[in-house]
């Protein structure tokens, strides 16, 4: 079985509607989980991250206004997953643009998880109208 923490943008793809869902499908606790919105297919600068919901405690985020944006996280466990609903990205110079969520497609994601191993993954278009990063232990 993969090792693996599985994030995704809910489509459908030509929705102004940004929320992201990640899942833990990895044997060991999350402690971060990062975006890059530098390589997305325009650059986006993560304005808000909207509300957070899950088991796991949100213990800070880093980075909002700026194109790389860090969620840290206590107690999420494997098995489990959390959302962020209402996120407000821009396209980086141009705060008035809205941003679609195929506009986050080839942005990048990592995770950093309790035994000090890090994962990546880069979100890419699925045949469900979503956008997925898989981020494989």
């Amino acid at each position: 079985m993969a090792q693996e923490v599985v994030a995704t943008f809910a489509g459908p793809l030509d929705s102004f509607s940004i929320n992201l869902t990640i899942g833990n499908g990895s044997s060991a606790q999350v402690q971060s989980v990062g975006l890059s919105g530098r390589t997305a297919k325009f650059p986006v600068t993560w304005d808000s991250m909207g509300t957070f919901a899950g088991p796991a405690t949100l213990t800070s985020t880093v980075g909002v206004e700026s194109e790389v944006v860090i969620a840290n996280f206590s107690g999420f466990a494997p098995g489990e997953q959390v959302s962020f609903t209402g996120i407000d990205p821009d396209f980086t110079g141009a705060a008035s643009a809205g941003v679609r969520v195929l506009d986050l497609a080839g942005a990048r994601a990592y995770a950093l998880f309790s035994d000090g191993t890090t994962a990546f993954g880069e979100f890419e278009a699925t045949t469900a109208g979503t956008l997925r990063a898989v981020m494989t232990k």
